[in-house]
């Protein structure tokens, strides 16, 4: 098992991080703590007899291994809420618009905490505070495409948020920290007095985006080379490089230089913020050059440093530099010898000797990019197609800058004519990025589930070992398996779309209020409401439309909304599509027609005739036929009503949707008032789903609708309220009837799916 030409632990690394990865779930602990000792007891016997099948039992140890470190990384924190007073040191610090965000390490409950904090509070990594307060989960999304709090804090080792009632800043301080800080502090300052547009410079030396502009991170991003931002393994070597050249010729014993290398190094990884792909980069440089004199196997390399950094912060498996870092550095080994080969033909004098330049910088960038693209997809739904391309011009000047950063960062004004010249540079990067922007092009194709990650990986690996073998024979029986493998993927990806790709029906989670998302099987999109904001149920200062609806209809790749549906203008109900109709290209917009007197609905008017989007009125009789056999039905409201409790909730649209012979009811605000006028022509069917009327008030419970329409499914679209919704009557009542009821106050985004004439749900929401 020892024998490096299997790469036995090449494994070791990535079976950790499934294993920290299922460590979400944390409630099967003392299982998997159980299951790992039978595992080694059984590895330890069958590696002892000297049978093969130890290797499968090791693997399994690994997984059990990583769940475990997941599980203990998370400190001593009950499940529970709880009131606290803990004492820890300032790790980091963040400000924000409102306030600044303090990460803090918690000797009490060996964990980081995060605490909110006024900004007019003056702190600093180092620094010691006393807080007292509600010990809580941070909150996670609520909705797919959401910002993930708790997956964010997750990323840095956070795993409890703290409300704090009162804190005291104390008089203990960590100095090492306080140094770093100042001595980061004193390189910003030396850019800001000796340049007049440091903010680039301070990117590419510091890795901190905060003071660039939003044009510039949009040139970046776009061209796919946003990682030059991050300090990461390319900065690392090229100031290794930098370094040893200096350290070269200097009198002193190869160890001496060595460890000095090494240290300055560490103290540039501390200085810039010490962030994943930092920690990797400079352990690769520490172990090659103490390792100069062995040959080292660049997989199992890769390997061991990530087993290192997953041991020491299990952590860091949910930062997303981490993930992008690994896959890329991976790709790149895992690829090269393959690039070495090919770069090997080109020869002859100087002219081949840049083409062979220029080949092997694309096809190294080229691996990297292809490994890192179902991770951009993933994260942030889109990747550039222009990043090797625009890495390899841009590399000249960002490897400038990084030298000329550092010494002037280091010397200052003793740094002649530098921030005069490092000005010039970042003049010429930016117009080289706004030229380079023009030519950009960007895929915008969300990967929607992790697991389809791991199977890009895994054919991504398996490719590259293959092109590793010195030879690969193709013979007959392997051609005939590819072709016949080739021919069923035609065959599935030419069946009609209605029986590949099912009908989607998501409740979003938009607190208290509506928002409807149905994607056809033709993708064709229609938006029932788009919830509220700015009423006082709501979260303060909380735009629900911007930050939930918005983020899920781009997390879906929706580009042009066919229908959207209004029905009826309240707030919670409304809000929200100001967002949608100012940020999507939508086909009509549809509505009862009843005016409102909110400045919300002025808005909505004005945005549908600025932008000159169709717009019509809807009464019961109306359909809407789309694609595929698609029908929306309107029942409601045939006129107008008045003089009800709530005219406006009792003119909401009633909708229903008819599939495959299945029926979903969207039944907006409508109270017993607007039921009974429903009933009273009679032309309800037998549904199998249906929008629980009024966020489940008491005030919408008249059993005759439902005992007419018969549902097998019911969702209550609710969040935080001080009405009382949904009523205990109400709930009560669909669960004597038998009918099954989510919530979107307690699960989040419901969604259901109509796939081969069934109504069920397949699958969660996120």
């Amino acid at each position: 098992m020892l024998n490096n030409k299997t790469r036995p632990f090449l494994l070791v690394f990535p079976l950790l991080a499934v294993g920290i990865y299922l460590s979400q779930y944390a409630e099967y602990a003392v299982i998997a703590a159980a299951v790992a000792g039978v595992i080694a007891v059984c590895w330890f016997f069958l590696e002892y007899r000297g049978k093969s099948g130890a290797v499968g039992f090791f693997w399994l140890l690994m997984i059990c291994a990583g769940y475990l470190l997941g599980v203990t990384d998370m400190g001593i924190l009950p499940d529970a809420d709880f009131q606290a007073a803990v004492t820890g040191e300032v790790v980091s610090v963040r400000r924000l618009t409102y306030y600044q965000r303090v990460i803090v390490q918690s000797p009490e409950l060996k964990a980081k905490l995060a605490v909110h904090l006024p900004l007019d509070v003056d702190l600093a990594p180092g620094l010691w505070l006393s807080v007292c307060g509600r010990v809580t989960k941070p909150d996670s999304a609520r909705n797919p495409g959401e910002f993930d709090y708790r997956s964010y804090l997750r990323g840095q080792g956070v795993y409890a948020f703290v409300e704090v009632d009162e804190f005291t800043v104390l008089e203990k301080k960590n100095r090492a920290r306080l140094f770093l800080n100042s001595l980061r502090e004193y390189v910003k300052n030396n850019y800001r007095e000796n340049m007049r547009s440091p903010q680039l410079l301070t990117a590419i030396v510091l890795g901190d985006r905060s003071e660039l502009s939003a044009q510039q991170l949009a040139w970046w991003e776009q061209l796919g080379i946003a990682h030059l931002l991050s300090i990461s393994g390319m900065h690392i070597g090229l100031l290794a490089v930098f370094i040893w050249a200096v350290l070269r010729p200097m009198p002193g014993s190869q160890t001496f230089k060595t460890v000095l290398f090494t240290v300055l190094l560490l103290v540039y990884v501390l200085l810039s913020g010490a962030k994943p792909s930092a920690w990797r980069a400079w352990l690769a440089a520490v172990i090659a050059a103490f390792g100069s004199n062995r040959h080292l196997d660049g997989l199992h390399l890769w390997s061991l440093i990530g087993t290192i950094m997953l041991v020491i912060s299990p952590s860091y498996l949910w930062q997303i530099g981490f993930q992008l870092s690994f896959a890329a550095s991976g790709g790149i080994i895992l690829w090269n010898p393959l690039i070495r080969k090919l770069t090997a033909r080109i020869t002859g004098g100087w002219v081949s000797r840049i083409i062979k330049h220029f080949v092997n910088s694309i096809a190294i960038s080229l691996a990297a990019q292809l490994s890192i693209f179902p991770l951009l997809l993933y994260h942030f739904s889109e990747a550039a197609l222009m990043g090797p391309i625009a890495t390899y011009l841009m590399l000249p000047f960002v490897s400038i800058l990084l030298v000329g950063g550092l010494v002037l960062g280091a010397f200052g004004r003793l740094a002649f004519l530098g921030g005069f010249l490092l000005d010039r540079v970042t003049g010429l990067t930016d117009l080289l990025c706004r030229l380079l922007s023009n030519l950009g092009c960007v895929i915008s194709v969300p990967i929607k589930s992790f697991s389809l990650v791991w199977g890009w990986f895994l054919l991504f690996s398996w490719m590259g070992l293959q092109v590793r073998k010195e030879y690969i024979r193709i013979g007959k029986p392997t051609l005939i398996k590819v072709s016949s493998r080739i021919l069923t993927l035609v065959m599935i990806l030419s069946m009609p779309q209605p029986v590949r790709i099912p009908l989607e029906i998501t409740f979003l989670d938009v607190g208290q209020g509506d928002c409807i998302f149905i994607r056809t099987p033709y993708k064709q999109h229609i938006l029932i409401d788009g919830g509220g904001d700015s009423v006082y149920w709501q979260l303060r200062g909380r735009n629900v439309g911007l930050e939930t609806v918005v983020p899920y209809l781009q997390y879906k790749g929706v580009e042009h909304i066919d229908l959207v549906i209004l029905s009826h203008p309240h707030e919670d109900h409304l809000f929200g599509l100001l967002a949608v109709l100012e940020n999507f290209s939508v086909g009509m917009v549809l509505d009862n027609g009843q005016p409102h007197t909110t400045a919300t609905y002025v808005k909505y008017l004005e945005l549908i005739d600025s932008k000159h989007i169709p717009y019509r009125q809807l009464r019961a009789g109306d359909q809407l036929l789309l694609r595929g056999g698609v029908r929306l039905e309107i029942f409601h409201p045939d006129q107008l009503l008045a003089g009800t409790g709530s005219d406006l909730n009792n003119n909401s649209l009633v909708i229903n949707l008819n599939y495959q012979g299945r029926n979903v009811l969207f039944t907006g605000d409508l109270d017993w008032e607007g039921m009974i006028d429903l009933l009273q022509r009679g032309n309800l069917p037998q549904v199998d789903l249906i929008k629980v009327p009024h966020h489940g008030s008491k005030t919408a419970l008249l059993p005759q609708f439902y005992q007419t329409v018969q549902p097998d499914y019911a969702v209550v679209t609710v969040g935080k309220n001080s009405f009382g919704h949904p009523d205990p009557d109400v709930m009560e009542f669909l669960a004597d009837m038998g009918i099954k009821t989510a919530r979107t106050d307690q699960e989040g985004a419901v969604s259901f799916y109509i796939w081969a004439g069934m109504l069920g749900r397949y699958s969660k929401s996120k």
